[in-house]
């Protein structure tokens, strides 16, 4: 399982994804492998940090929606997984609606604090 979902499935437990309102967990589930698809495309990339932090916000949501929905944590990654690897090819090609998708994704994601 990628190492940024497994870490933000360990930093769940804390409540740090708990600033804003829970989204119901296919959404969290869609955006969390949209952002890890993007991060996987963007490795090595000047913007590989920020999409680091997108995944984990992502992964975190994920992870707290799965919970709440009654699913293991390992259900949650390997559904992340699954649907991520699907993405990517997408995003790869340029999908409209799936970078569409991103996009929305990413302008959730709140900013950071320095």
């Amino acid at each position: 399982m990628p190492t940024a979902i497994a870490a933000a499935v360990l930093f769940a437990g804390s409540g740090a994804s708990a600033q804003a309102k829970l989204p119901p967990y296919p959404e969290a589930l869609n955006c969390a492998a949209l952002t890890h698809a993007a991060a996987k495309i963007g490795k090595g990339t000047p913007q590989e940090s920020q999409l680091f932090d997108q995944l984990i916000f992502w992964g975190m949501a994920a992870a707290d929606a799965g919970r709440a929905a009654g699913k293991t944590s390992k259900a949650v990654d390997a559904e992340v997984a699954a649907r991520s690897a699907t993405l990517e090819s997408r995003l790869r090609a340029q999908d409209g609606a799936t970078t569409a998708a991103l996009a929305s994704c990413v302008a959730r994601v709140p900013a950071l604090e320095d």
